[in-house]
């Protein structure tokens, strides 16, 4: 069994719904609903770059952290939906070459904390 342990650094975006638009010429696209998703992909690409790429299949576990607002409304941080989190950081693990596919993950444990802003993930291939 192969172990990764990474630190994300920077504030974790979530892949959320795509805007549907039509462009002068009246043909119709699409864009993410979050400016930062493509950003904070492209920084998990960039840290896993490079990497020898792991068998699958696979078990992660993500901590996502956020800095704590000045008045937090819950003791928890309530932003951002989990699984919207989680599916941008593995499209970007998938994206810099790490896993073959995120569809060989056959378990996932992801959560919201505070603490110093970024991202904490321990990637295991269980293969062999």
């Amino acid at each position: 069994m192969k172990v990764v342990h990474l630190i994300i650094p920077g504030e974790p975006a979530p892949k959320g719904s795509r805007v549907a638009g039509v462009r002068k010429n009246g043909t119709v696209f699409t864009r993410p609903a979050n400016a930062r998703e493509k950003d904070y992909q492209n920084s998990v690409a960039a840290v896993v770059s490079g990497m020898d790429q792991l068998e699958p299949p696979y078990e992660v576990e993500i901590r996502f952290r956020f800095l704590s607002p000045q008045k937090p409304k819950y003791k928890y941080p309530s932003r951002n939906d989990v699984d919207k989190l989680a599916r941008c950081l593995l499209d970007g693990l998938v994206a810099g070459g790490l896993l073959v596919d995120d569809r060989h993950i056959t378990r996932l444990v992801a959560q919201k904390e505070y603490g110093t802003e970024g991202t904490v993930v321990l990637v295991r291939s269980l293969q062999g």
